[in-house]
This record gives C-alpha cells, structure tokens and sequence, in this order.
C-alpha cells in the first residue's frame, strides 16, 4: 500500500542569512504568518497524527497547522548542531574558520561542526526516523521540521547519497510530498504553499 508523507519546514524565525540549528529560536510574526496561511492546504490532518522536532519554531508551527490533532515528538528529527558556529552568518563564519568551511563544503560523514555536532551523527539519527515513518502501520504522516532534515530525508527516501542534499532546496514555511512505497519513494512536490 502507498504511503503519503508530507514533510513541512517551520516558518521564519528573524534569523534569515544566520545558521540555526540548535539555538531554539520562535518563530518571527511574519512565520507565524507563512504557517497560518499553509492552513487550507491541511484541512483534512485534525485526526491524524503529526510527527514534529522538539524545537520550538517546530511546536509553534504544529500548533498553528495542527492544534486539534496529535502531536508525536521525535527528537531524531532536530536540526544539525552547528555549535560555535550557531547564530552566525556565511561571512562571519568564514572570516573564523575559512578551513573549516572548505572540509564542510564536501559534507563528509567524518566532519563535526566545531563545538557541535558530526555530520555521520546527523545522517544517522535522520536515517532512523525516517525508517520508523516508514515502518508505521499510518498510511498518511504529516513531519514538522527543518531545512537540513528534510533534505536528508529526501535524500533517504529517494535512495541518494546524502551527499546530494544540497540538490534541494527547501523554503520556509512551505510543504513536500512523497509518496512511499516498499521498494522507493516517488517526490510528488516540493516548496507547496508559497
């Protein structure tokens, strides 16, 4: 049986041009904004369950979308750790770390964020919750999460090199949708809502 997944990235947080990732930041006025206007898109989920990460512009944006229906909390599904890199833009990060930022460019799964998290780690603990969301008895999920797990959950379920998630872009405050299946994924959108 066909599987429908939608993976939905958080609305804006104020931050835009700064990497977040561990920081737990809210969602900016104008976010709450982006999320509340998805609403005629998920008219049918107040009876389903949706699978969020614990960070709060996540929360925000289930609760907005999804206040009547379940909330299931994965931790797997939390941003990258970008560490002491965390709140600071391309420049300001290059302008510490210029060697760094070359060994990150190739997305290695031995490099780990100074001061924060590895990137196999990352892959890994995104890897398992996708392989739950594809072992659930739902047949229809809604994920409400972030910008570098949604792209390796792409990634996992298209069957790519996770070096490849870069190949996606994927917006604030808009949707994909796959469709799953035992042997593969099929990418029916992606950016919906904009």
């Amino acid at each position: 049986m066909t599987k429908r997944l939608t993976l939905l990235r958080h609305g804006e947080t104020g931050y835009s041009g700064r990497y977040v990732g561990a920081l737990d930041v809210p969602l900016s006025p104008e976010g709450r904004q982006q999320i509340a206007a998805l609403g005629k898109h998920f008219n049918d989920v107040s009876s389903g369950t949706v699978i969020i990460s614990p960070m709060l512009r996540c929360r925000q944006s289930a609760n907005i979308l999804f206040s009547s229906a379940c909330h299931e909390v994965d931790d797997d599904l939390r941003e990258i750790d970008f560490g002491r890199w965390e709140g600071k833009t391309f420049q300001e990060i290059v302008a510490t770390d210029s060697a760094l930022v070359e060994r990150w460019a190739d997305w290695s799964f031995d490099f780990s964020f100074p001061e924060g998290e590895n990137v196999g780690n990352f892959i890994h603990r995104v890897n398992k919750a996708g392989e739950r969301l594809l072992s659930a008895a739902r047949n229809d999920a809604v994920v409400v999460a972030h910008g570098g797990v949604i792209r390796t959950l792409l990634c996992y379920f298209l069957k790519l090199d996770p070096s490849c998630y870069l190949l996606f872009k994927v917006k604030k405050g808009t949707f994909c949708t796959l469709e799953l299946f035992s042997d593969g994924a099929v990418l029916t959108g992606l950016n919906l809502g904009t």
